[in-house]
């Protein structure tokens, strides 16, 4: 019975299964992200490299869609962070440190992103 009553006691941002969906969809995110990582890499923003080849005619519609991605991965990423350090909070459960590198990822690739450290 008290298993019970402490299950309804930890918030719903804290039970593990929320925190470990919410790693595997921006795990998941940041894979897709990288797949689309060509779309701004310096083919699209510089062309081919061949005569008269410049940039990709839809150059925005595919950073639209990098921001677009990488944003989704900054808040699942950031979302599953803030479950398991309430979960460490409540259980002294060891340190998320997968969710910290997935932050950090998706933190670096914006960086990438502004700085146009992609286009080279």
């Amino acid at each position: 019975m008290t298993d019970k009553r402490e299950a309804l006691q930890i918030p719903s941002m804290a039970r593990p299964q929320v925190g470990n969906l919410l790693t595997i969809f921006a795990a998941l995110a940041y894979y897709f992200l990288c797949m689309i990582l060509p779309l701004v890499g310096p083919a699209a923003m510089h062309g081919s490299g061949s005569p008269g080849a410049g940039p990709a005619p839809h150059l925005k519609q595919n950073i639209m869609a990098f921001s677009a991605v990488l944003l989704a991965g900054l808040v699942f990423s950031g979302l599953a962070l803030y479950s398991k350090l309430t979960r460490r909070r409540i259980d002294s459960s060891p340190i998320p440190k997968y969710s910290i590198a997935l932050c950090v990822f998706g933190v670096l690739m914006l960086l990438g992103l502004i700085t146009g450290a992609f286009s080279w």
